[in-house]
């Protein structure tokens, strides 16, 4: 194939896969939003690979409810972050790099879930914090994704609580015999 003038098409490869947005950016981005985004992915990514490894850490214990109930947090939370670095690239910016947690390792499913739980309270309080920020500057986009992504944040620490609570309800209706060689 040869060049030729006024030619159809783009060169860059799978270019129209990435998102258009409506409107150019015309004013400043609010360097606080950024920091809240920028904050808020780091944290998105930390607890989906905190919750990929409490998954595999749950595998190996032979607890598959939970292992799979870890992968589809894991998922959500890598949602959120496609959502954030898209606002990030409508304001005109990129992720400049994200900093992770570590993940913490668990000897049990309870001491996952704390874990979890941990976790699901950082980002709530960072969107509870960026959600006010939003509102207080008249940001009506970044309100409405903060916004959104608390109320995600805190259906998912229910739904880790609410593991918590089924896990000792059937630990008490089905005690662990207490073995005795004497």
């Amino acid at each position: 194939m040869r060049y030729q003038p006024n030619m159809q098409g783009n060169v860059l490869p799978g270019a129209a896969a990435y998102p258009r947005f409506e409107s150019a950016q015309t004013q400043a981005p609010n360097t606080q939003i950024l920091g809240y985004l920028g904050r808020a992915l780091s944290l998105e990514f930390s607890a989906g690979q905190h919750y990929l490894a409490q998954a595999s850490l749950s595998k190996f214990r032979n607890e598959m409810q939970f292992a799979e109930g870890f992968v589809t947090l894991a998922n959500e939370e890598f949602q959120h972050a496609n959502l954030i670095t898209d606002r990030m690239v409508s304001q005109g910016a990129l992720p400049a790099g994200s900093i992770l947690s570590p993940a913490n390792s668990a000897n049990n499913i309870i001491e996952a879930l704390r874990t979890c739980e941990a976790r699901e309270l950082a980002l709530i309080q960072l969107y509870g914090e960026a959600t006010q920020y939003s509102q207080n500057v008249g940001a009506a986009d970044d309100f409405a994704l903060f916004s959104r992504l608390l109320e995600e944040e805190q259906t998912q620490l229910v739904r880790v609580q609410g593991w918590l609570e089924e896990y000792y309800q059937n630990m008490a209706a089905n005690p662990v015999p207490q073995w005795n060689f004497v």
